[in-house]
């Protein structure tokens, strides 16, 4: 048996998966603690930087243009391997994370933040594709999950710390000396991983070009829907994202008197229900298929959102943020998805083609809207609710794609 047909088989030691994915998995933490970081520190970096909510809209769409650049580092995983885009990747972020609590102005810390969002994009995308070609297909959709579980003990640090740290010297800037942590773990990544042997099999298959044999390759018939979906899937996504979550915290303390308390307060239950969330998205996922998958945790983002942005009261706003943590379960689908749908030559290649070169402009537009909105709309709420419908139109996306459950990678 080949190594690449060992890897997706699954007869490569279980300890060994297992130690991949928890060095892994602490990367990927920091994913769902940078994005949730930006919506927690708005209305203090707001204050600080002596701006509004138009600025920080723009702001915010710029700082998302990075995750479009990162097309740019995401294919060369293709040509130079999974392994050193990671590894490079991961300590530029955590630098840059560190740069940031120095920023002493809106552009600054806009312009920091930008290549900040390339290189978190860059490792996240590696460490999922590094999972999904190493795991057997039986396995996948529940690996990606753990992976996706430990992102959102990362998403809900910056509400638990946020409180505490005000209270100190160094205020919400402190929050982004936690978020270079990632810096810990290089030196594990650089001893213990491993170039997936699925991909070290194919390097020398399918013939590289550039970007436009690259969109080429991807409008063939054969994967031309494929293409189409996903890109439109990764941008209904990324725009909910933008719409509904980014300016969670601006709406409750600025529109409806909420205290940092009243945050820190369903930080754990957000916690809680993020962590099931992914987890059960992997459970689904492997046993009953990717799309009825994608499309149940669709439906819980935009009830998630109605409920946030539509609903009076405390308790309806505390409900659907918990919801909507849980519901961010659907970016586990997105990656798993994107993974078993393109041949491993231009696997990492067809993620940034339809994630970031095309899906993530979704948080470059959905920020800049909610701040244009909200002018005439007359709050944030109201604009926040209506653009993060905008989700929906995933369900046709999802519905257009082969359901890819137990398809190996080495045969896709």
């Amino acid at each position: 048996m080949t190594a690449a047909a060992a890897a997706t088989t699954g007869e490569e030691p279980r300890g060994r998966h297992a130690g991949l994915i928890a060095m892994l998995a602490f990367v990927v933490m920091f994913e769902g603690f940078d994005l949730n970081l930006t919506s927690i520190i708005l209305p203090y970096a707001a204050k600080a930087f002596g701006v509004g909510p138009a600025d920080l809209g723009a702001a915010l769409s710029f700082i998302a243009l990075g995750a479009i650049c990162a097309y740019l580092t995401l294919r060369l995983a293709d040509r130079f391997g999974r392994k050193p885009v990671l590894i490079l990747s991961s300590v530029g972020f955590s630098i840059g994370t560190l740069l940031t609590a120095l920023a002493p102005g809106l552009a600054s810390f806009t312009a920091i933040q930008f290549v900040t969002r390339l290189l978190l994009v860059t490792q996240v995308a590696s460490a999922y594709t590094i999972v999904s070609e190493t795991l057997p297909a039986a396995v996948r959709g529940k690996a990606n999950g753990v992976l996706g579980a430990c992102a959102s003990v990362g998403a809900a640090l910056p509400a638990m710390l946020l409180a505490p740290l005000l209270e100190t010297a160094l205020g919400w800037r402190g929050l982004f000396l936690v978020g270079a942590m990632p810096l810990l773990v290089v030196p594990l990544l650089i001893r213990f991983v491993r170039e997936p042997a699925v991909f070290v099999a194919d390097r020398a298959g399918e013939k590289r070009g550039g970007p436009v044999a690259e969109l080429r390759r991807l409008l063939q018939p054969d994967l031309r829907r494929r293409f189409v979906g996903m890109s439109l899937l990764w941008f209904a996504l990324n725009f909910f994202a933008g719409a509904a979550t980014y300016f969670f915290t601006y709406h409750v303390i600025d529109e409806r008197g909420w205290a940092a308390r009243d945050i820190a307060l369903i930080a754990p239950f957000g916690l809680a229900a993020a962590a099931g969330g992914y987890l059960l998205a992997g459970f689904c996922m492997d046993r009953i298929g990717r799309r009825p998958t994608a499309l149940a945790f669709v439906t819980l983002c935009a009830l998630s959102a109605a409920l946030i942005y539509g609903a009076p009261g405390w308790w309806p706003v505390a409900a659907g943020w918990v919801l909507m943590q849980g519901a961010m379960g659907l970016w586990i689908v997105g990656f798993t998805i994107n993974a078993e749908l393109f041949p491993t030559g231009i696997r990492a290649t067809a993620n940034g083609w339809c994630h970031n070169l095309i899906g993530r402009w979704g948080l470059v537009v959905a920020p800049l809207l909610v701040g244009q909105v909200a002018r005439v709309a007359g709050s944030t709420g109201a604009a926040c609710l209506l653009l993060s419908m905008v989700v929906l139109i995933a369900i046709p996306a999802v519905l257009i794609l082969p359901e890819t459950r137990g398809r190996s990678l080495a045969e896709t």
